[in-house]
C-alpha cells in the first residue's frame, strides 16, 4: 500500500513538472487567435498539439517508462471559394512520426439550401470525433476515446469517392442525413488486403433544446484477401449520444467491427464539468476489446479511467494533464508494440499536452 501511494505521489510530480514546462511555452501561439484571410476566396485555419506521455510499463503509442516527445501535430485547413455554390476544401498536416501530407481534399457544391454533395478526400462522417479527431483543441481529452485510437480499428481515416448530406426540420428538431460511397483510404494500409469499396453514412438527430444529440453511423467495406483473391465484407457502426447543458459536457459511445469471424467492441462514457471560464475536469471510463471470443484475455482487452484538468490561457490556447489508469493492455497488443502474454495487465498512462488554433 505504501508503495502504491508513491508512485502515484512521483507520478503527480511528473505531471506538474512537465506541465510547467509546457506553460513556458505558450508566448509563441498565444497571439495567434483568428484564421488567416488572403481575400474574399481563400481562408487558412490552422490548429495543432504537442504532448508529453509516458508510461509506468508496457508501450503504447510510441510512449514507455522514459516518456516521449514525438507524439505532436500541425494542420492547415484551406478553404478556396469556386463560385457562389462551390468550394474546394483541403488539410495538409505534418507530424514527427509522418512527415507531411494531405489528409483530405475534396470539392462541395451546394444543389440547395437543404443538399450538398462533395467528391475527393473525404473525412468519414463517424460517431461524435472522426471528422476533428486531428483538433484536439476541440476536444475534450488531450487522448481520444479507444473508439478512434487507430489500435483498436474502429474507424477508417478518410475515403476517396462522393457524398451527399440532406438537412431537414422534423417538429422542432433538425434532422441531418449523410451518405456516401468509394474506397477506403488507410495512411497505413494493410500488406495482406486491399479495400475494393465502401459504403454507408450517419444520421444526426439534435432535439429541439439543441443540447442533446443522437447519431447512428456505419459503413461497411468490401475487402480482396491478397492471398487468394476471395472478396468479405466487413463492418463497422458506431452508437452516440452528446448532451452538453451549461457547464457540462456528457458523451457515450458504443462501437463494433466485424471482420473475417472475429467481432471487436468498444464503449466509453466521459463527462466534463467547467469549474471556471478557463478551468475545467473531466472523467471518462473507457473499454475496448480486440476479439470477443477472447475477451477474459488481457492481451485482448483493455479498461481504462482517465482522470483529468484542462486549463484555458486564452480563447486559443489549452493545457490538458490526465492520467489513464489501465487494466489489460488489448491495444498495445493491437499496435504491435506489446507482445501477447508479455505485458503488464496492470498500468498507467501520463499524458500532458498543449493545444492551439488560429
Amino acid at each position: 500500500m505504501m508503495l502504491e501511494k508513491l508512485n502515484a505521489v512521483i507520478r503527480a510530480v511528473k505531471v506538474v513538472s512537465v506541465f510547467g514546462a509546457l506553460i513556458a511555452a505558450t508566448s509563441l501561439f498565444a497571439t495567434a487567435s483568428h484564421a488567416v484571410d488572403f481575400g474574399d476566396r481563400v481562408v487558412v485555419h490552422g490548429f495543432g498539439y504537442q504532448d508529453y506521455m509516458q508510461t509506468d510499463s508496457n508501450t503504447y503509442l510510441g510512449a514507455d517508462k522514459r516518456g516521449s516527445w514525438d507524439n505532436n501535430f500541425l494542420g492547415l485547413v484551406t478553404s478556396i471559394d469556386i463560385n457562389e455554390r462551390s468550394k474546394l476544401w483541403a488539410q495538409l498536416e505534418g507530424n514527427t512520426s509522418d512527415g507531411t501530407r494531405f489528409t483530405w481534399f475534396f470539392v462541395d457544391y451546394q444543389f440547395s439550401e437543404n443538399l450538398r454533395g462533395h467528391v475527393g478526400r473525404v473525412k468519414f462522417p463517424l460517431g461524435l470525433y472522426n471528422e476533428t479527431v486531428d483538433a484536439k483543441f476541440l476536444q475534450v481529452s488531450q487522448l481520444e476515446p479507444s473508439i478512434y485510437q487507430g489500435a483498436a480499428d474502429m474507424v477508417h481515416d478518410a475515403y476517396h469517392g462522393a457524398g451527399l448530406d440532406y438537412e431537414q426540420d422534423v417538429g422542432h428538431g433538425h434532422i441531418l442525413w449523410q451518405v456516401y460511397g468509394g474506397n477506403a483510404y488507410d495512411i497505413d494500409p494493410p500488406v495482406d488486403s486491399k479495400d475494393r469499396r465502401v459504403v454507408g453514412g450517419r444520421v444526426t438527430y439534435r432535439t429541439p433544446d439543441s443540447d442533446l444529440r443522437f447519431m447512428l453511423s456505419g459503413y461497411r467495406t468490401y475487402v480482396e484477401l491478397l492471398a487468394d483473391g476471395t472478396m468479405h465484407s466487413e463492418d463497422r457502426g458506431i452508437v452516440s449520444v452528446d448532451f452538453s447543458p451549461d457547464k457540462f459536457d456528457i458523451k457515450a459511445e458504443y462501437a463494433s467491427h466485424q471482420f473475417f469471424g472475429v467481432t471487436s467492441n468498444a464503449y466509453y462514457l466521459q463527462g466534463r464539468y467547467s469549474f471556471t471560464e478557463k478551468l475545467a475536469g473531466y472523467v471518462r471510463y473507457d473499454y475496448a476489446v480486440t476479439d470477443k471470443d477472447r475477451r477474459d484475455d488481457a492481451a485482448y482487452y483493455q479498461k481504462t479511467v482517465v482522470l483529468g484538468l484542462q486549463y484555458r490561457l486564452a480563447d486559443n490556447l489549452t493545457l490538458r494533464a490526465e492520467n489513464h489508469s489501465n487494466h489489460g493492455y488489448g491495444l498495445p497488443v493491437a499496435s504491435g508494440e506489446v507482445e501477447a502474454g508479455q505485458g503488464q495487465r496492470n498500468w498507467n498512462l501520463t499524458v500532458v499536452g498543449i493545444n492551439f488554433s488560429f
